[in-house]
């Protein structure tokens, strides 16, 4: 299974336009320490010639566009992407969507819950409707028209997205983690971006992949009320810090396999590669995402 990061950061990116952190003004400066990424979206596929997105980031026209393998061939618009699945309805994840609405050559899949939230309360969004299907949790899904590789949506603790929240209802479709297995080789691929807590179930995903995205979005549980005071602590937004009581670096290092944190926040230390916090990950054994790196699972 071939794996290509198309985006990293939380939504906003790095740098996020009205942030004057210092993580955003090295990466504005062009600092090479500190590298601009854009936010998240992740690109799989069974033989390097068609291609899955998981989650559908703002960022995805420039994200597409420095990707060789997801160009249409020329002078046609033959995209060689056969679906994109959502983890959950949170804007860096579904906004995207917008930007692919000219053709519908390709499929959405997400449950349920995440299609009715974002299709009945967002009208834009239902030019997409016919290319809209359905995954419920737990049952397997053909991810590619070759049916080589098999998605299956599991639930992970989570939250409804702040925009949906006077709207919709929590439910255990709304935040979900994906597995997707090699077919043919029996590989397995864990992607979960949002995650509040690491509960026996989620846990057991990532035990027996042999590559995990894990939520990296805050290095500590108060890391933006230090530079916004007042504002929400991470488990509050819904992410796992990756230390701390309630971290996951600790658990995520005594696994082997390959293990790397996306969805990181622009406040994050991790993104600077010469910060103590990177070096504490690295020490670990675990990956901090970058944008545009590919390799094989």
């Amino acid at each position: 299974m071939r794996v290509r990061v198309l985006g990293c950061c939380a939504g906003g990116g790095l740098p996020q336009w009205n942030c004057g952190c210092d993580n955003c003004v090295r990466a504005r400066a062009r600092d090479p320490r500190v590298p601009r990424r854009s936010q998240p979206s992740v690109a799989v596929s069974a033989d390097g010639a068609r291609w899955s997105l998981l989650n559908a980031s703002p960022d995805i026209r420039d994200q597409l566009a420095d990707f060789p393998g997801l160009h249409p061939r020329p002078g046609t618009r033959d995209l060689p992407l056969d679906s994109i699945v959502l983890t959950s309805a949170e804007l860096d994840h579904v906004m995207g969507l917008l930007v692919l609405r000219e053709a519908l050559s390709y499929r959405v899949v997400s449950t349920p819950w995440v299609r009715n939230a974002v299709l009945e309360h967002n009208a834009a969004w239902r030019l997409l409707e016919p290319a809209w299907g359905l995954a419920r949790l737990d049952q397997p899904l053909a991810l590619d028209r070759d049916a080589r590789l098999e998605a299956r949506l599991f639930p992970v603790p989570g939250k409804v997205p702040g925009y949906l929240r006077d709207v919709a209802k929590p439910h255990p479709e709304a935040c979900v983690g994906l597995r997707i297995s090699d077919l043919a080789t029996g590989r397995r691929l864990v992607f979960a971006p949002g995650v509040r807590s690491l509960d026996d179930s989620t846990w057991a995903e990532i035990e027996a992949a042999d590559c995990a995205f894990v939520d990296g979005t805050f290095y500590t549980r108060d890391e933006l009320q230090a530079h916004r005071p007042g504002a929400p602590d991470a488990l509050a937004m819904g992410h796992l810090p990756i230390v701390g009581s309630e971290g996951s670096l600790e658990r995520l290092a005594a696994l082997p396999g390959r293990r790397l944190y996306i969805h990181m926040n622009n406040t994050n230390p991790v993104l600077d590669a010469d910060s103590r916090e990177a070096q504490v990950v690295g020490r670990a054994g675990v990956e901090v995402a970058e944008d545009g790196v590919e390799f094989e699972v």
